[in-house]
Parts: structure tokens; sequence; C-alpha cells
């Protein structure tokens, strides 16, 4: 059984179903930097330190925090860390299991149903794959600044090399 690690939060997969209830429960990242991220985030006592089984449910991230992939599975992105109702201070947020994925009319037939759900996926993964891209040239640009950078350190030292030999 996996229980949330949020103290205020009582969601446990005993009680909870993904499919009846949308809640899915997600384990603490394996890097030690941004699982410490997550255990600042969950806001616990000093000494708490998660373990290989902890995990937060998906009642505790925002909902530009998931991601539809190709087979429509619910995701979360790779650089999320839980932000909402983490503590009773906290105005309580709607949450991804809140929100309703698609608009569906009575009068939809199941194919404009299941376009509508296609629709919808295909547009969670361009606003990812946006944020990807976005993250990508933000990378690009400082790699290049880098590289410029250490161009001019190169030649400052190839020339303090080259004016030693000449003095020797």
């Amino acid at each position: 059984m996996v229980t949330c690690a949020i103290t205020s939060c009582k969601n446990t997969s005993a009680k909870i179903s993904k499919n009846t209830h949308g809640i899915t429960f997600h384990r603490f990242p394996k890097d030690k930097g941004r699982r410490r991220q997550w255990e600042v985030a969950v806001n616990r006592e000093e000494q708490w330190t998660s373990t290989a089984s902890s995990a937060v449910c998906s009642e505790h991230f925002e909902a530009s925090d998931f991601y539809l992939t190709e087979r429509g599975l619910r995701k979360l992105s790779c650089d999320a860390v839980p932000s909402i109702n983490i503590s009773a201070c906290q105005p309580v947020e709607p949450t991804i299991a809140d929100l309703e994925p698609v608009d569906i009319h009575p009068n939809d037939t199941e194919e404009v149903i299941n376009l509508k759900y296609k629709v919808r996926r295909l547009e969670v993964l361009a606003e990812s794959r946006r944020r990807k891209v976005q993250v990508l040239w933000q990378t690009k640009r400082r790699l290049r600044i880098r590289l410029a950078r250490m161009k001019i350190i190169l030649k400052h030292l190839i020339s303090a090399k080259k004016d030693k030999v000449t003095e020797m």
C-alpha cells in the first residue's frame, strides 16, 4: 500500500483508485538534488528523509506538471515539484483530478468524444514539448556564452605560454 508523504493528505492506494478517482502516486526522484527539492516541498519535520517507497499523490502537483504520452498515459514531467495543498495554511486549489480533460456535450457521438480526447492529449503533448524546446534553447545560449569565454581564456593562455618561451 502506498501512502502520500504529505502529512495533511489522507490518500492511500488502498482507498484511491487511479481509474475511479484519477489520482496517481509518484515516487520521489532518484536524483539527490531533485529528491531534496521534493523533501523540502513536502514540508515535513526537520529530520525526515524520504525512502525508496516514499511517494506523493497527484493532488499536490499542478496540472501543467503532467503530460500525456502518445499512448494516452498521464506522466509527471521531469522538473515537477509538489506545490499544491502542502500545508493547512495554503488555500485549497483545484488539482489535476478536479480538472475536466475535455468539454463533452450530451449530444456528442462516441467518435467526437474520442477526437476531443485525442486533441486534448495532443495539446498537452505540444505544450510539454514546447517547454522542453524552450529549455534547450536557453541551454544552447548559455553553452555558447561559456564556449566564447573559454576561447578567450585559451587565447590568453596560449599567448602567455608564447611570451614565456620567448623569454627563455
